[in-house]
């Protein structure tokens, strides 16, 4: 008789937890608009940076120090330069991605470069980009951004 109380008690216990846990999620489900009417539109969240982490003091440099600071600070460069960007980065977590983006003079995108931090804490990230047949003469913009989130820029100069 205990035995069979208890088989009883435990296959009641599994059905309750089976059922509790195979239950459908209605969250998120999206059905297809009746005819006639228009799809709705769907936003995605921004990727969130993380609590704050900033990215201040963007610096255009010619060079950059051991510790990613920037060294001679400069808006205009030459031809056959490389253009370095250096920024201070505070209360970054491990793992906090930092991105510059590169635009030329005609506004598309040159490149992208990014890091993702092993340490936490606060310091100096920096990026370069060199042209080897030389830059076009023009304006050109760096993008900064801090886990996908616009975190500032800077500009320079070819001549």
């Amino acid at each position: 008789m205990k035995r069979t109380t208890f088989r009883i008690l435990a296959t009641a216990m599994v059905a309750g937890v089976a059922t509790f846990a195979c239950k459908k999620s209605e969250t998120g489900t999206v059905s297809p608009p009746p005819a006639g009417a228009e799809a709705p539109v769907v936003q995605a969240s921004p990727i969130a940076a993380a609590p704050g982490a900033r990215v201040e003091r963007i610096t255009v440099a010619k060079a950059v120090n051991a510790d990613h600071s920037p060294g001679e600070t400069a808006t205009t460069f030459g031809r056959k330069d490389t253009v370095y960007v250096s920024m201070w980065t505070s209360n970054a977590p491990v793992g906090t991605e930092i991105t510059a983006r590169w635009y030329g003079p005609d506004g598309k995108q040159l490149t992208e470069d990014k890091v993702v931090t092993d340490k936490a804490g606060d310091g100096y990230t920096s990026f370069h980009a060199a042209n080897t047949k030389g830059w076009a003469p023009g304006s050109y913009r760096v993008d900064v951004l801090l886990n996908g989130g616009a975190a500032g820029s800077a500009t320079f100069t070819i001549s």
